[in-house]
């Protein structure tokens, strides 16, 4: 059995940097520069010629027939991998991204924590899902949403709604 077909092949990892996020066929594709095959000293592979990697999303996203989500992968996220065409390397799979540095920052936001779940938008925005301290005494979970302009609206653990807006418009 050849070592390039998709059954039955060597299994292929990679780990990589994401170049490019733009798919112009918005299949949630990224191309992506995978350390060892398109870092080799001999030949540099633009990114224009990186190949097309498929983002395998989670079980969650339906993905047909326009439901799903789409990645939220930035340039620069750092990936782990396979390739589908096993040593061909020309059919990259994107598992999951990795959690680094950037220029000595931290790559995930400094208010998540093992009971806090947060997600920060490129421009600012935040979610937070916080389960709270521990039972009984501190346990006070809220769900928080923050615009990028500081207005917030917060469901807190009694039920009740709070909302502080920056600016108020009421239409009639």
């Amino acid at each position: 059995m050849r070592e390039d077909d998709f059954i039955g092949q060597q299994f292929t990892w990679f780990t990589g940097v994401i170049e490019n996020i733009t798919d112009p066929d918005k299949l949630n594709r990224v191309k992506v520069r995978c350390v060892g095959f398109h870092t080799q000293d001999t030949k540099v592979v633009t990114t224009n010629d990186l190949p097309w990697a498929t983002v395998i999303m989670p079980v969650t996203n339906a993905s047909i027939k326009g439901n799903g989500g789409n990645h939220h992968l930035e340039i620069g996220s750092w990936v782990v991998g396979f390739f589908r065409d096993g040593r061909s390397a020309q059919d990259p799979m994107v598992m999951g991204s990795v959690a680094t540095q950037t220029d000595g920052e931290q790559d995930i936001p400094t208010d998540a924590s093992t009971t806090n779940k947060v997600y920060k938008s490129k421009s600012g925005h935040l979610i937070e899902i916080d389960n709270g301290g521990t039972p009984p005494l501190l346990y006070q979970p809220e769900i928080r949403v923050t615009h990028s302009s500081g207005s917030k609206i917060t469901m807190n653990h009694d039920g009740s709604i709070s909302i502080v807006a920056t600016n108020i418009k009421l239409n009639a």
